[in-house]
């Protein structure tokens, strides 16, 4: 599970404009408010669903599996989620992750949001969801 996640976190940071705008959470001043800022948080890293394809084989942690991630796009403007979600997109369509001890299928886009107004925070934040699909098989 662990590799999953830091193989579709490092295919990520491999664009030079993402490298340090990936992170695990949402980004939180001293105060407690959410950073101003435009970023990128990634979501995901168990898998959704465990199975060997066989109505009698019990799951393992090593089954055939599919990963679920999400990347939610934040910044200040709906331009800057869209230049987000354009460079995660880049990045992961079609790419073929690499863990060890694993074949892998293309990550694939399974589901977009409109982009959306955090009314809680001050001044407004925005963001837009971008859900990707794998699946990992037994090397």
């Amino acid at each position: 599970m662990k590799a999953h996640y830091a193989a579709v976190k490092a295919r990520l940071e491999a664009d030079p404009a993402l490298a340090t705008k990936v992170n695990d959470t949402l980004l939180l001043t001293a105060t407690g408010l959410p950073v101003q800022g435009t970023y990128a948080i990634l979501y995901g890293g168990a898998p959704d669903s465990l199975e060997s394809n066989r109505f009698t084989a019990p799951q393992a942690i090593d089954s055939d599996a599919e990963y679920v991630y999400t990347v939610r796009s934040v910044s200040t403007t709906a331009d800057g989620v869209r230049s987000i979600q354009a460079k995660v997109a880049a990045q992961l369509i079609g790419h073929r992750l690499v863990v060890a001890g694993r074949n892998c299928t293309s990550m694939r886009l399974t589901d977009v949001t409109d982009v959306q107004y955090d009314k809680a925070t001050n001044p407004v934040l925005l963001f837009a969801d971008q859900e990707f699909t794998l699946n990992s098989y037994r090397a």
